[in-house]
């Protein structure tokens, strides 16, 4: 569609190129038809052509018309599992090392590693070093903290167990002292019982003398200052 066309070869009709034989050749017929020397054989006049009128073809003028065609809309599908369809669109892959999968090596195996760029696994084993040696400071780091945390509280503990120690030394000369006291107490009352006894007995004997002779009765209570027998 348009008003352009295309180009014609020279000499077809319609065309504006004129080819070299429709040209009109710049020499009269007798200098063609006139042999060059007397020897020369006579050659007959090349017939002329007649002109062909030349036909300019006007544009157009009317403005070019483009026709849009709109394709039909298309019912949109409904996915159901738009999860298993983003699994299904992840490419299938293998592990470098196929013997981690339990396949018997082929020779795609080799292939595969030959396709393998060394720089990029270099690079890969080279972040993966760098990875680890982080974690190892991290970790190295977490038990210098530990151990530091750990002598800490091993002296704190040693001291404690020293003031401990001494105060059940304290204590056990303490429970020494008050087993004395026990014994002491013991020994009081055995001696105040038999002072108990004597005394009916002294009672006894002193009943047995003379009046003259008897003594006042006898008590190991004391007795106050300014009271009376």
């Amino acid at each position: 569609m348009g008003s352009d066309q295309s180009t014609l070869p020279a000499g077809a009709p319609g065309s504006t190129l004129r080819s070299q034989r429709d040209e009109e050749i710049p020499y009269t017929q007798y200098s063609i038809s006139k042999p060059i020397d007397s020897h020369s054989p006579r050659q007959s006049p090349r017939p002329q052509k007649p002109l062909r009128p030349v036909v300019k073809q006007e544009k157009d003028g009317t403005p070019k018309h483009e026709i849009v065609v709109v394709a039909d809309g298309q019912i949109p599908i409904k996915d159901p599992d738009p999860e298993l369809t983003k699994l299904n669109a992840i490419p299938v892959f293998f592990p470098i090392l196929r013997g981690s999968l339990n396949i018997p090596a082929g020779s795609k195996e080799t292939e595969i590693l030959d396709k393998l760029d060394h720089k990029q696994v270099l690079q890969l084993c080279m972040r993966y070093q760098d990875h680890l040696r982080q974690l190892s400071e991290a970790v190295a780091f977490d038990q210098n903290a530990l151990c530091i945390r750990i002598k800490e509280v091993d002296h704190s503990i040693h001291v404690l167990n020293n003031s401990l120690v001494e105060r059940q030394k304290k204590y056990g000369k303490y429970v020494e002292q008050f087993g004395r006291i026990t014994e002491t107490l013991s020994t009081l009352k055995k001696i105040q019982k038999g002072m108990d006894d004597i005394v009916p007995r002294m009672d006894i004997l002193n009943s047995l003398l003379p009046e003259s002779d008897q003594l006042e009765p006898f008590s190991f209570k004391p007795t106050r200052p300014g009271s009376r027998p």
